[in-house]
């Protein structure tokens, strides 16, 4: 056994013998450790448990499911990219009304990420609006960009126009929900 796998056998035995006290045989997935070799553990004394532990390689083995972990980095993958796709957005100005509707984003999550990420918040009062051809452009465009999902079509509007998402949201909003 290599001796990676040595020392995680050893690490699982370890861990093991210290959780004797609150261990039963329902805590496994299968039913795998017979309550009565759980007793004999719990009577072995410091020496001979070090002595068990040591010996782990004989008794433990190590198995990584390959479908499971690639499936699970593959989930971390498409977390990251949410995340880096909504701070493009939050970038570029999106309210909490478009990233909510977007990403269904929370206001104690969108104030954390725009303090995290250093952007300063709008002034009070009403927002700005555009000027009616600007307005028009965002309303051409959006229907321009219909084979996009929403999200592309907003960052897409923006990118054209050089609008930031606060300007866009605000011009089409009506006649996207209307």
């Amino acid at each position: 056994m290599g001796n990676f796998e040595d020392k995680m056998s050893r690490s699982a035995a370890k861990t093991l013998m210290s959780s004797l006290e609150s261990l039963q045989s329902t805590h496994f997935k299968t039913n795998i450790l017979p309550d009565n070799l759980i007793t004999l553990m719990s009577k072995l004394n410091l020496t001979e448990q070090k002595s068990l532990v040591q010996r782990a390689q004989h008794y433990v083995v190590i198995n990584i499911n390959l479908s499971a972990l690639e499936r699970q980095i593959k989930e971390l993958e498409d977390q990251r990219e949410e995340k880096e796709l909504e701070d493009i957005y939050l970038f570029q100005g999106a309210p909490l009304i478009l990233m909510r509707r977007l990403f269904g984003m929370h206001a104690s999550e969108f104030s954390r990420r725009r303090n995290v990420l250093n952007i300063r918040g709008v002034g009070s009062g009403r927002p700005p609006l555009c000027d009616e051809k600007s307005e028009h452009l965002a309303w051409k465009l959006w229907q321009q960009y219909e084979q996009l999902n929403e999200r592309e079509r907003f960052l897409k509007i923006a990118d054209d126009t050089s609008l930031d998402l606060h300007l866009i949201w605000s011009s089409l909003r009506d006649h996207i929900d209307g």
